[in-house]
C-alpha cells in the first residue's frame, strides 16, 4: 500500500500524509502530476488524502484489482498538536479497539470494512510499540488514534461518514 494526496496539497494536508507516513511506515508518493491511473501502475493499494477547505477531508483507499473503493470523511489533529513531536516508526503496528466499541454491532460493520480495505495492507505486528486504537467517539463513527506504550502520539483522525463504492472513479 502507498499514501498519496490530491495533486496540490496545502501545508496541513501534507504534514497529515508524512504523520502516517511515519506511523504506519508506508510509503509516500509525491503525487506531482501524476494521475490516478499512473498512481495505481505503482501500487494496487492506493491511500489518498483528500481536502476541503485547505485541510485533510478524506480518505479514499482504492483497490485497485477489484476495482473499489472506500471513501471516508474526516477530521484530523496532527501528530505536532498532540504531542509536540516527530514520531517514527521502523515496524509494524499493533491494532486495538476500545471496550466501548468491542460490542458495539454498529462499530463491527465499519470495521470489518476498515479492515478488508486497510488494516490487512498495513504491516502488522504484535511486538510493535506504536498502537493503531480504535475509540469511541461522541460527534463521529469511530476515531483513530496513535499511541507509543501509553502516550497519545498522533494523528488523531475522526470519521465521520463510510461510503462504499463498486468502481475506481
Amino acid at each position: 500500500m502507498i499514501l498519496t494526496t490530491s495533486r496540490k496539497p496545502s501545508q496541513r494536508t501534507r504534514s497529515f500524509a508524512r504523520d502516517l507516513e511515519r506511523t504506519l511506515n508506508l510509503p509516500y508518493v509525491q503525487r506531482g502530476k501524476l494521475s490516478l491511473k499512473d498512481i495505481f501502475e505503482i501500487d494496487k493499494h492506493v491511500l489518498l488524502i483528500g481536502e476541503f477547505k485547505a485541510n485533510p477531508g478524506t480518505l479514499v483507499v482504492y483497490d485497485v484489482e477489484n476495482e473499489r473503493r472506500l471513501s471516508s470523511f474526516i477530521s484530523v489533529k496532527l501528530q505536532r498538536e498532540i504531542c509536540g513531536e516527530k514520531i517514527y516508526n521502523d515496524d509494524g503496528i499493533r491494532i486495538r479497539i476500545s471496550k466501548e466499541l468491542k460490542d458495539d454491532e454498529e462499530f463491527q460493520k465499519y470495521y470489518e470494512i476498515y479492515d478488508e480495505f486497510l488494516f490487512q495492507h498495513l504491516n502488522i505486528d504484535e511486538d510493535s510499540d506504536i498502537t493503531l486504537r480504535l475509540e469511541k467517539d461522541p460527534k463521529y463513527l469511530f476515531a483513530i488514534q496513535f499511541y507509543k506504550g501509553r502516550v497519545k502520539i498522533g494523528p488523531l483522525i475522526r470519521v465521520k461518514s463510510i461510503k462504499l463504492f463498486d468502481s475506481l472513479i
